[in-house]
């Protein structure tokens, strides 16, 4: 009987000792599974875009010879962007590398971009340098944010038939064709988003891109066949810069290698 108080003492002791091991052991876990998160980092996200603001300002129309400001919603409606990164995922909080796009632009019928009876495709181009930040490395759901700079190329094929008018007061039939490149610098790109893993370095998560950019530099020409005339070829006519901002909501994917 006098030896059960040393056993008690020898027992709450012994545990006194486990007890900080075990939750050093406990708080370590997603500390060292954190410090795993470094290495080489590809991702590819599909969604929708839309824009706002200009493509040009004080431009003319070059079917009906009017001056004319061009908006980005009177051109398209939506695209459908595919999104790609490669980078590097320097430490657990930061990665580094380099982001693009290609978009497929859906236009809008109507005489300031694609008039009715024409054929229209329009697409984008855009791409850049991005530096990123994760706040919850190494948890279930890791929310992040990003800020890039990059260029931006908008490339328009244009085709139909219109009636050109004559000296003489009517009108002839005309074959037209316009091939148009606006391209200039995106100033910043936003992203938000957040990663859930999936496996050991597969992860899947929303992304969110907001940008601001304008196009600076617009270079092209118009074709216009007269039947038994021929085809005569104009470069298009200057205007002035777009200031616009483009946004994308998409799902993405992302492979790390450990």
């Amino acid at each position: 009987m006098p030896r059960r108080p040393c056993s008690t003492l020898a027992l709450v002791a012994a545990l006194g000792l486990l007890t900080p091991l075990v939750a050093t052991g406990e708080s370590d876990a997603p500390r060292m599974e954190e410090e795993k998160l470094v290495g080489p980092q590809v991702a590819l996200s599909v969604g929708v875009g839309a824009g706002a603001g200009y493509v040009y300002k004080h431009g003319t129309n070059l079917l009906t010879g009017q001056p004319e400001d061009l908006k980005v919603t009177d051109a398209s409606s939506v695209s459908l962007p595919i999104l790609l990164e490669v980078g590097y995922r320097g430490t657990p909080h930061w990665y580094f590398g380099l982001w693009g796009s290609w978009e497929k632009v859906f236009t809008k019928n109507s005489e300031l971009s694609c008039p009715d009876g024409f054929d229209c495709n329009f697409r984008q181009w855009r791409f850049g340098p991005e530096a990123r930040y994760h706040f919850r490395p190494g948890s279930g759901f890791d929310p992040w944010a990003g800020l890039g700079v990059g260029l931006e190329i908008t490339q328009s094929d244009l085709k139909g038939d219109v009636e050109v008018p004559t000296p003489g007061g009517g009108t002839v039939p005309a074959s037209v064709k316009l091939s148009i490149t606006d391209r200039g610098p995106t100033y910043a790109r936003l992203t938000l988003g957040g990663d859930v893993r999936l496996t050991r370095n597969v992860f899947l998560g929303p992304i969110i891109t907001a940008s601001i950019g304008s196009y600076t530099i617009r270079t092209g020409e118009q074709s216009v066949t007269l039947p038994g005339i021929g085809t005569s070829t104009t470069p298009l006519p200057p205007v002035d810069d777009g200031f616009h901002g483009l946004f994308t909501v998409a799902l993405r994917v992302a492979w790390l290698k450990l």
